[in-house]
């Protein structure tokens, strides 16, 4: 009569495994199990009862008949608790099969969430190798690194080392090979063709990770990562554009103040820089955040140089709007608009369809981009790279960056490679700089990573740095090599712009007008070419552009304009509806 289903350890079991099971994941389906379990239990002990009366009341019966009777109505207790007992069994296995779909339920939806932990454990590594480099110390001190430990696929191929101007004349500028470049000769560096394309702007916009993404390259970033010097990476866009990445630290980078004069030292060497890359690219990309009039002025600076330089192909800067702060597509509208489509008068919005690989499906995808077009700048725009809205966004915006690329890519014919340019440029460069004729030359070290860059034969003298003109916004508003006239403005009957341009004439001038604003550019070229050894340089040469904003009561079209002994003269009417 000791049936299985009374059994008071398989009951105590199966109550103590449900407990430990089905309690932690669903305790609505245990409160309705638990009471059957009880019930099942009671029945037990009732039964247990029921046999126990029978053998007492048996032992004291001496009627044949009277045990029959009591046998049979222990059977019929027995068989009706044990209808009760299957039917609390069944409604127990009901709700166990509701409990299994629930855990099946549950164990899909668990599924789901490992996986996007995952997706999100990836991403933050990612995000994590974006910030701290790919090194595997600190880059900071890259100098004092054994370069064998260096990470050839993570740095660039060579970098020039300019730490300060000034440290031409003594330890020079070291010139850092990757690894993959120690089997090449110096010539076969030289020789490394493609059109270099400079991706500029003030320090920590994200000029790296722009290059990173533009490229598919695997240059160290983020805020542990400073970018020294100039750092050259060549490239090959989509299997056919070939291309030579030059990388910066950016303008306004932290000072290490160890004197009176690091600030100083700091930005001539900043500007040297900016003045080097300058010549030696083909086409700029200007990276920034916050569009700030600091960002606008430095944009400003470079487009002049541009426009007003002989030797550039392609004129146009393309601005990216590096919005790494935002992730929907609320704040991306109302930045767009404050900072960029409402700011430009005379810009048109664009759109370009494009393909690309969707980060999320792995499938090639095509999509508009919007662009703002300037008649001397392409605006984009990318958001935060870990959110959704970067996920739908960057890829498309850096397939339209290359598209750009390759679309107005004009096969550059150098008379030198670009280490040669560079070689050239540093030692003109030095020359205005410095006033003194120097030379210097690209020499071996016992490292056979490292060049340096220094002069023939030290000079002993003090180096001294010039001062260059700087506007209100601590910006330098020319090359240092560059020739500015000093001014003189008059405003009384007429509006008199007098400029001093000894030895130009109206052919050296050009003036134009863009709303209230009348561009002056000009060029003083040097009297003699290789006449002989250059012993002393202080006269400036080069190109120069000025702006000037006419006051609302002139006219805007000036009424007189030209050179005469030296001067330019710029003369402005009176508006006559304010007369």
């Amino acid at each position: 009569m000791n049936d299985t289903l009374f059994d008071t350890k398989v009951l105590d079991n199966f109550e103590q495994e449900f407990q430990q099971v089905h309690d932690d994941i669903n305790p609505k389906i245990h409160s309705r199990i638990a009471p059957l379990i009880f019930a099942i239990k009671g029945l037990k002990q009732e039964i247990n009862q029921v046999f126990a009366d029978f053998i007492r009341e048996t032992n004291k019966a001496t009627d044949v008949m009277r045990i029959k009777d009591m046998f049979e109505a222990v059977l019929m207790e027995y068989n009706l608790r044990e209808r009760e007992s299957n039917k609390l069994m069944e409604a127990i296995l009901q709700n166990d099969s509701k409990q299994i779909r629930q855990i099946s339920q549950l164990l899909k939806e668990i599924r789901e969430l490992q996986h996007e932990v995952n997706q999100f454990q990836r991403q933050s590594e990612v995000k994590r190798q974006r910030q701290c480099g790919i090194f595997k110390s600190n880059p900071t001190d890259f100098k004092k690194q054994n370069t064998q430990i260096i990470d050839e696929t993570s740095i660039y191929d060579w970098v020039v080392d300019i730490d300060f101007i000034t440290s031409i004349n003594s330890s020079g500028w070291k010139v850092w090979l990757s690894p993959k470049m120690i089997n090449q000769e110096i010539i076969n560096i030289k020789a490394l063709e493609g059109a270099t394309v400079a991706v500029t702007g003030l320090y920590d916009k994200g000029k790296t990770f722009v290059l990173n993404s533009l490229t598919m390259s695997n240059l160290p970033s983020g805020k542990k990562v400073t970018t020294r010097g100039i750092s050259f990476k060549h490239v090959n866009v989509d299997n056919g554009t070939k291309l030579i990445l030059v990388d910066t630290a950016g303008t306004y980078s932290p000072v290490k103040i160890e004197n009176e004069l690091s600030i100083v030292d700091k930005e001539a060497t900043e500007t040297f820089i900016s003045d080097l890359v300058f010549d030696l690219a083909d086409y700029f990309l200007c990276v920034v955040n916050d569009f700030t009039s600091l960002d606008q002025r430095y944009l400003d600076r470079l487009s002049r140089n541009l426009q007003q330089s002989p030797n550039k192909t392609f004129r146009e800067i393309i601005v990216i709007h590096n919005l790494k702060d935002v992730e929907s597509p609320e704040i991306l509208e109302h930045v767009w608009s404050t900072q960029v489509t409402q700011i430009y008068a005379n810009g048109t919005l664009q759109k370009t369809k494009v393909a690309a690989l969707n980060p999320i499906n792995k499938q090639l995808q095509e999509k508009h981009v919007l662009w703002f077009k300037t008649p001397y700048t392409r605006h984009v725009c990318i958001v935060n790279d870990d959110c959704n809205l970067g996920k739908g966004l960057n890829p498309w915006v850096f397939s339209l960056l290359r598209y750009w690329l390759k679309a107005v890519f004009i096969p550059v014919n150098r008379s030198f490679s670009v280490l040669d340019c560079l070689l050239i440029q540093s030692r003109q460069k030095l020359v205005n700089f410095f006033r003194k004729n120097i030379k210097i030359d690209l020499q071996d070290t016992d490292d056979p990573l490292i060049k340096v860059i220094k002069t023939e034969n030290e000079f002993h003298d003090k180096i001294q740095i010039p001062q260059g003109q700087v506007d209100m916004s601590g910006l330098i508003t020319g090359q240092q090599d560059s020739f500015q006239p000093a001014t003189d403005i008059i405003a009384g009957d007429q509006y008199i712009i007098l400029m001093d341009a000894p030895g130009l004439t109206n052919d050296d001038v050009d003036i134009q007008r863009q709303n209230v604003v009348t561009l002056v550019k000009g060029n003083k070229q040097r009297p003699y070419i290789n006449q002989g050894q250059l012993e002393k340089s202080e006269r400036k040469y080069g190109e120069f552009t000025l702006t000037f904003k006419i006051p609302d009561i002139y006219e805007r079209q000036w009424s007189y304009f030209g050179v005469e002994k030296g001067v330019i003269t710029i003369k402005y009417d009176k508006d006559k509806d304010d007369i």
